[in-house]
């Protein structure tokens, strides 16, 4: 619970106050009743040692009666002393007075204020007989004379706590009443200053609120603003400010945003353009180098080969290294410009390490490295070209950096994910490089740029890969140790059905071989065109398709169809009354549980929320064939 602005205040001011006054009782009291205590010791020994005093002769004569008055005048002399007794030195009790605790003494010795009870504090004295030789001056003895002193008995005596408890407890009383007078007045000047502060700070805060709230002509009242005149001034000045230069904001504002717009559809046209670019020069691109290859293939069978071999060597390195850019430049802008979709399956991981271990052994063992892929028994749920070419990328960085030792490939289970390591034994990566050689074009040690040593786009496209797939991907590393690089995929939990994947990679060309998908679907769309386009998609994912081109065909077929279409793809603007939401909402009614997908040109933010609020999904024509199969799958699936 967030407290006020004036109680903060109030205890702020409060808590001090309060603080002291406690602090200052507290001292006070524990030395008032440190000074009861202290004089009720010294009396009580006072009283003890003057009757041993007076109880010498009475004890050495064996008059009692002296002894019993004496004992009696104790409880007379302090108010306190609750009992009085003489003792013999063999712990024969002479003379008694009061009422003592006899039974709980301990052993008799001289004892000043013994707590015998927590209410009762105990003296004991000895009594000492004093004797001094008398000096034979006729003897002639100069030495002096030695005091012997005999144990006559004890004086025990007995003082109640009970009255100085009292008093404490009065003191404590007196000074607690003192204490919460101290708050209390403490409290009434704390809640005068925080009143007088509070005030105004909550009329600025309501001004404030005014003014950000859009209200330009909220003010404070200096006058009353007391100590904080000078904020409430400036609080009006700066309303003032902020009217006179709203205009002007408003209109950089719409101009940058307007230059802004501008920039975000040119970089949009851009990246369009870059997209168009490669995919029409990657064909223009690949056919001379395919014959260059070729020309470079023959040359190694000719005679000028013999002649000069270093030459025809380096003409092959420059075209695969030309070759491999090719590759990776062209995955690049495929994978920036989402024309990639992972097919997502189940599959084991063993099927991607022996394919590992044939394509990379050779490679390997020309580097005179060990090349270890630890089996596994997992399955695992992914894209698996794309780990495939994921580990590819892994492991041919490693036996690349590598010099001496070897590369290991294992795999552990954590919870629900299977960590796939790769370990190599190289020079390792520093802690600050570790997340730039991600980007493209960065190599560590090959400040050369050595086309042998790689391109620098390997863990780039790995990156990309692993954020299309939705896993982690990172990398440990000891300088001069090695590195360890790592995916997480997701564990296909045993008892679960599992398929080996059929479809094709995700990377060759762009083209993925769709999923089935089982159920009938119904396509309303005004153009034959885009009809004929969908029902050849559809029957190719494994689908049956109804067509019809507005309201009425669209209810006449599935009126028609035995049993009615699981799934509607209507088009938000047909032909006649009527939009594409309300024959969706039309077919559900009739058609309990029927799966509705709208498709349009216009997805402005009035059509999404139409859509929205009518509960359908909207895509945005032209929808990609790999958009529309995942849409159509998970719509048949949850209608399921």
């Amino acid at each position: 619970m967030k407290m006020s602005l004036r109680t903060r205040m109030l205890l702020s001011a409060l808590l001090p106050t309060t603080l002291v006054a406690v602090l200052l009782t507290t001292v006070f009291l524990l030395r008032a009743i440190d000074d009861l205590e202290q004089g009720l010791q010294t009396r009580g020994t006072a009283i003890s040692r003057q009757m041993a005093g007076a109880a010498e002769f009475g004890i050495f004569s064996g008059q009692r009666g002296a002894l019993s008055v004496l004992t009696e005048s104790a409880l007379h002399i302090d108010p306190d002393v609750r009992g009085a007794a003489i003792v013999d030195a063999r712990g024969a009790v002479m003379a008694l007075s009061g009422a003592l605790n006899q039974s709980i003494w301990p052993a008799l010795a001289r004892i000043d204020g013994a707590r015998l009870r927590p209410d009762v504090l105990l003296f004991v004295e000895p009594v000492m007989r004093s004797s001094l030789p008398v000096d034979d001056i006729y003897g002639g003895t100069t030495a002096a004379p030695e005091v012997s002193q005999q144990l006559l008995g004890y004086v025990v005596v007995e003082l109640s706590l009970r009255e100085v408890s009292g008093k404490s407890e009065r003191l404590i009383a007196i000074g607690g009443l003192i204490a919460l007078l101290g708050s209390v007045l403490g409290g009434w000047l704390a809640q005068r200053i925080a009143r007088g502060m509070t005030n105004p700070l909550l009329e600025a805060s309501e001004v404030v609120g005014r003014i950000g709230a859009g209200d330009l002509t909220a003010r404070m009242a200096t006058r009353s603003a007391g100590a904080l005149h000078s904020l409430a001034a400036g609080i009006n000045a700066m309303a003032e400010r902020i009217g006179v230069t709203q205009d002007e904001l408003r209109a950089r504002v719409a101009e940058a945003t307007a230059d802004l717009r501008q920039a975000k559809d040119a970089a949009e046209h851009a990246t369009i353009a870059k997209s168009h670019f490669l995919a029409a020069a990657s064909h223009d691109l690949r056919q001379p180098l395919h014959a260059l290859g070729l020309f470079v293939s023959a040359l190694a069978q000719s005679k000028a080969a013999r002649q000069e071999p270093e030459l025809v060597a380096h003409i092959q390195s420059a075209v695969d290294a030309l070759q491999n850019l090719l590759d990776a430049i062209l995955d690049i802008s495929r994978l920036d410009g989402g024309n990639v979709v992972p097919s997502i399956g189940c599959f084991p991981l063993s099927h991607v390490l022996d394919r590992l271990g044939q394509d990379l052994s050779l490679l390997a063992a020309q580097k005179g490295l060990r090349l270890k892929l630890r089996p596994t028994q997992f399955w695992v749920r992914s894209d698996e070209k794309i780990v495939e070419r994921i580990l590819l990328n892994l492991v041919g960085n490693a036996l690349r950096y590598t010099r001496t030792g070897g590369v290991l490939v294992s795999s552990r289970r954590r919870r629900d994910v299977l960590v796939v390591e790769v370990w190599d034994t190289g020079a390792g990566i520093p802690e600050h490089a570790r997340e730039g050689i991600f980007e493209e074009y960065v190599q560590l040690a090959n400040p050369e740029r050595d086309r042998a040593k790689g391109l620098g786009l390997g863990l780039a496209i790995c990156r990309r890969l692993a954020g299309l797939l939705g896993i982690p991907l990172g990398v440990r590393s000891r300088p001069g140790r090695g590195s360890v690089f790592w995916i997480e995929l997701p564990v296909v939990p045993a008892g679960l059905p599992r398929e080996l994947p059929s479809t094709e990679s995700a990377l060759s060309e762009g083209v993925v071989d769709p999923a089935r998908i089982r159920g009938t679907v119904l396509v309303v769309e005004r153009d034959a065109l885009v009809r004929a386009g969908m029902q050849q998609a559809i029957v190719s994912w494994g689908g049956r398709v109804l067509l019809a081109a507005d309201r009425e065909e669209a209810l006449s077929r599935c009126r028609e169809s035995d049993p009615p279409p699981d799934l509607t793809i209507c088009n938000l603007r047909l032909p006649g009354r009527g939009s594409g939401i309300e024959l969706a909402q039309e077919l559900r009614r009739e058609f309990e549980g029927m799966a509705v997908l709208l498709v349009s040109a216009d997805v402005s933010d009035e059509a999404q929320t139409a859509a929205r609020n009518a509960g359908f999904a909207l895509l945005k024509q032209p929808v990609p064939a790999g958009r529309l199969r995942a849409a159509l799958r998970h719509l048949l699936e949850v209608r399921v």
